[in-house]
């Protein structure tokens, strides 16, 4: 699947450095805020004590009934309760509550009625969860107690998936063509279903010489209805009318030119996979990787060549905060070491990161009862605001 290939490189990454996305801004408004993005060349580390008031530690229960593989996604509800997403290994749903405790599946894996062969995303809205199963082009619809509502079919290919409002989904399409959607010579990025009226909306759009191999896209990027596009530098939000621009990222003029030399060659020849990976290597222009939002900053986590970057923007004051580092990771974790800061989702004034039990065995730890064997733990993260 895409994801996981993604998903790899980034744990790639982590060993030997492997480079990664792209981006091109297209938003010229001038009532449209700019962060400026600095992109230093020499390593600056931020301690996490910088960033965050405190943490808290949500061991997740297990149970010979909810084994997680690997979190591929984290959602929360506004209840406080956790949606867990596990693709490749067990191919599960789980609801958690917000102290970890394990409540139910939402559907299960198989070919009948209800149920979903593969889970390409989920999205939470509403009291409901929605699976979307990309190979059986089809977006289940279950309540949070896993009760199968609905199923809508859906018959082009998109990526990642976002609730609303009930029954209306944003579905991003990175650059990957629906020839079906074709307009004047172009594909939509964005896609707006209203499965009430099974009425389907386009948004943003690619030129149709684009050749889609030419550029990774990145781990999730449409969340918590934010929307960011491999070669877009504005950070957009979406509703059901479409997407609007929030922000656009500015850096030096240099990695504007490279990387519109790069657009460019990919609009005038084929790009390989070998080629496009090598172009990552490098690093002409920086390649954003994830956006997250919060009520009093955004975080941005990009990289360009063997150089890793947070940015940490607070819109009420304007400050921008920048790490970056070669050897090792940007944000110097002085709070605890059981986890590194490489946050999944973010709700409020919190960011939620992963860890695994192991890590607390390996620091004998003792803050925790847990076993090598146990589901991942969850790191709340109180943030501060600036």
């Amino acid at each position: 699947m895409k994801h996981l290939l993604i998903y790899l490189l980034t744990l790639a990454w982590l060993s030997n450095l492997v480079a990664c996305t792209s981006t091109t801004s297209q938003v010229t408004n001038p009532d449209i805020v700019s962060i400026e993005l600095p992109l230093r060349q020499n390593d600056q580390l931020i301690k996490l004590s910088e960033l965050a008031d405190s943490i808290r530690y949500i061991p997740l229960q297990t149970t010979d009934s909810c084994l997680i593989g690997s979190i591929d996604k984290l959602q929360q509800t506004d209840k406080g309760k956790f949606v867990i997403v596990d693709k490749e290994t067990a191919v599960a749903v789980y609801l958690f509550d917000k102290n970890g405790r394990f409540l139910n599946h939402i559907g299960r894996q198989g070919q009948g009625y209800g149920e979903y062969v593969s889970i390409e995303d989920v999205t939470w809205g509403d009291g409901y969860v929605y699976v979307w199963d990309s190979n059986l082009h089809k977006v289940l619809k279950y309540t949070e107690q896993g009760k199968l509502v609905n199923e809508f079919k859906f018959d082009h290919t998109a990526y990642s998936v976002h609730s609303l409002q009930e029954d209306v989904l944003a579905f991003a399409c990175d650059y990957t063509p629906n020839h079906s959607l074709k307009q004047k010579g172009k594909y939509p990025n964005l896609l707006i279903y209203d499965a009430t009226s099974d009425q389907l909306n386009t948004d943003l759009y690619f030129d149709e010489r684009m050749d889609g191999t030419g550029f990774m896209s990145t781990l999730n990027n449409l969340t918590e209805g934010n929307l960011y596009l491999p070669l877009n530098d504005t950070l957009y939000t979406v509703d059901k009318t479409g997407a609007s621009a929030k922000y656009v990222l500015r850096y030096a003029d240099r990695y504007e030119k490279n990387k519109g030399e790069y657009i460019r060659t990919c609009l005038t020849e084929p790009i390989t996979a070998d080629k496009a990976e090598d172009a990552f290597h490098q690093g002409a222009y920086p390649h954003l990787i994830t956006y997250l939002n919060c009520d009093s900053l955004s975080l941005l986590f990009m990289r360009m060549k063997d150089r890793l970057y947070y940015g940490f923007y607070y819109p009420h004051t304007g400050i921008y905060k920048e790490a970056n580092s070669t050897e090792r990771w940007p944000i110097v974790n002085d709070l605890h070491k059981t986890f590194l800061f490489s946050p999944r989702c973010a709700k409020e004034n919190r960011v939620y990161c992963v860890t695994e039990p192991s890590a607390f065995l390996k620091e004998n730890e003792n803050s925790l009862t847990v076993r090598e064997e146990d589901n991942p733990i969850i790191v709340e993260i109180f943030m501060k605001a600036r």
